[in-house]
């Protein structure tokens, strides 16, 4: 969430500032309506400042292993062809299109770039794409629009991902394809295609959060054919890039979809009670999942993902961030961080860029969230508690965004930032990272659920870590969040430590396996499992939240509203 932060430029990621000679401004003046003349050029005919949110464009690309950094690894392309109707060519170095293959039969390129960074609400002002043609054409060639979700690893002439076929085969019906939104043709080399209207407004739809399933390059008469090299290419500043030039958004940034709800569950175990609270968010229908770290226990990739794809469905949007119970099965081809890549590129909707589950920024339908490790040693020495890497991550991440919901996502605690008995194990600067950005921030770990007040000090004991407001209401500002842990997923239900944690004075509610507190007051009973759930933007109010801490037998352990100032 961003209202006055200054954003961070990067050498891919800059500010274009228009400046006006006194010519210009002249020219400029007797050229505009009269009411753009009062409100902007003075007596003399002299355009007068215009504000900097009008000024200011950025630009930013998106590359395979190249821009925006190094780590970006959201592009996605594969040929289609008729000739090998049933082939996945997902894997290839070329992307390539053709009326006529030689046989008689057509070939079309499929592109898909997801996207991040970009400020929710902010506007399109053009947008391109650059491709390395590696053999050429006389023949000119459509960009359209694809309309159906289709899978890299999974797609073919005949299907778009593995069990879902295309309307008509080749991607070629009204519900596969859409408008065209340029054209490319010409020898070998670099071609930079600019999009036409249609295309600006398809990429305006990707960055306002709608379904991002790409393009594809294709011609059913053409009887020469283009390649194009691919994401997979060896040379990275080769490969498929769209740049997209964009305007500040106005006021304070964008908001969620109306009424978004999304799930938040930590510790999650591989056993009926990790069933029941899947079964518990797809009852309440919370849109997506954010799982903070501790999947199922037993080092079992495979059993998570199919736990989960069971219950929620394969193309379920559902946001995994590591914790230390799977830094030993999390990489290689059959890890915990292959499942997630896979899921990501099966769910354009999900829009991430940068290491999944580990350090990456996500923009869900308005809704920012930076997954991190902090914390996480057990995985590299870069996510160790206080890691500069992890910390200057989320400090960058949330400047480069003024989204009106951010979300900060680790797996592990502070111990004041628990009730159980956790210790220091993160460090208090990613937690004021995200303070000073009026971002909520999210964990799981200790195996109960708690909630803060309204802190505007944390990792000030001595202030009760800056603790303010009511039990039941609190407010997002820079220099002002709140923190959570819901960490009953399936595995296990921890105590309240008394001896810890009774002279703690920041908390709203909490529900252990030994003493639950709702907004303030003793309730009785204990806690079961089940999931926190955030509705945002809410009675017509896009800076306003409800929230529910809901276990699976329907008790409401907690409730309360969230508030951006």
């Amino acid at each position: 969430m961003q209202t006055s932060r200054a954003r961070a430029e990067s050498p891919h990621h800059e500010r274009i500032t228009a400046s006006w000679s006194r010519l210009t401004k002249g020219v400029l003046c007797a050229a505009l309506p009269a009411i753009a003349v009062v409100n902007a050029c003075g007596a003399e005919g002299e355009l007068e400042e215009i504000s900097e949110a009008q000024q200011a464009l950025t630009t930013v690309s998106f590359q395979q292993g190249s821009l925006p950094s190094s780590s970006y690894a959201g592009s996605t392309d594969a040929t289609i062809r008729q000739a090998a109707a049933t082939t996945n060519y997902g894997g290839a170095t070329t992307c390539e299109a053709d009326g006529d293959d030689g046989s008689g039969v057509d070939k079309s390129c499929l592109l898909k770039w997801t996207l991040s960074g970009i400020p929710a609400g902010s506007t399109v002002q053009s947008a391109s794409i650059t491709l390395q043609v590696t053999d050429g054409s006389s023949n000119t060639y459509n960009l359209y629009e694809v309309k159906r979700s289709w899978s890299e690893s999974q797609v073919t002439w005949n299907n778009a991902t593995s069990s879902t076929a295309w309307a008509t085969a080749g991607a070629m019906g009204a519900t596969d394809r859409g408008s065209l939104v340029g054209s490319v043709t010409g020898g070998t080399g670099l071609r930079t295609i600019t999009l036409n209207a249609a295309g600006v407004a398809l990429v305006q739809a990707w960055v306002d959060g709608t379904s991002n399933n790409g393009i594809v390059v294709a011609s059913s008469s053409n009887t020469d054919g283009i390649d194009f090299a691919s994401s997979e290419h060896a040379t990275a500043a080769q490969r498929p890039k769209l740049t997209i030039t964009y305007g500040a958004s106005s006021g304070t940034g964008g908001s969620t979809d109306p009424g978004l709800l999304v799930a938040f569950i930590g510790d999650q175990g591989n056993n009926s009670n990790a069933d029941a609270v899947l079964n518990l968010i797809k009852d309440e229908g919370a849109a997506a999942t954010i799982h903070n770290g501790d999947f199922d226990y037993a080092s079992n990739p495979t059993a998570w993902e199919n736990r989960i794809n069971s219950i929620l469905g394969a193309n379920y949007p559902y946001f995994a961030i590591i914790g230390n119970h799977d830094a030993a099965a999390w990489g290689g081809s059959s890890g915990y961080a292959s499942y997630i890549q896979a899921r990501h590129a099966r769910v354009p909707d999900m829009n991430c860029t940068g290491e999944l589950g580990v350090k990456a920024t996500c923009n869900f339908r308005g809704l920012y969230i930076v997954e991190s490790c902090i914390g996480t040693g057990e995985l590299r020495s870069t996510c160790a508690a206080n890691a500069s890497d992890q910390v200057n991550f989320i400090h960058d991440s949330l400047a480069n965004d003024n989204s009106i919901w951010s979300v900060c996502a680790w797996h592990k605690n502070q111990h004041d930032m628990q009730v159980g008995g956790k210790s220091n194990e993160v460090g208090w600067s990613a937690y004021q990272e995200c303070m000073s950005a009026g971002a909520i921030v999210a964990t799981g770990h200790e195996h109960s659920y708690s909630r803060t007040l309204t802190l505007t000090d944390v990792g000030n004991a001595a202030t009760g870590h800056g603790k303010t407001g009511a039990f039941n209401l609190v407010e997002l500002a820079p220099n002002r969040n709140f923190v959570f842990v819901s960490g009953l997923a399936g595995v296990g239900i921890r105590d309240y430590e008394a001896a810890s944690h009774d002279d703690d004075t920041w908390w709203s509610s909490y529900y252990a396996s030994n003493k639950w507190v709702k907004n303030g007051t003793l309730m009785s009973g204990t806690a079961d499992y089940g999931a926190l759930f955030i509705r945002f933007n809410v009675n017509g109010d896009p800076k306003r939240a409800t929230a529910y801490f809901k276990d699976v037998n329907g008790t409401l352990a907690d409730e309360f509203t969230i508030q951006v100032q």
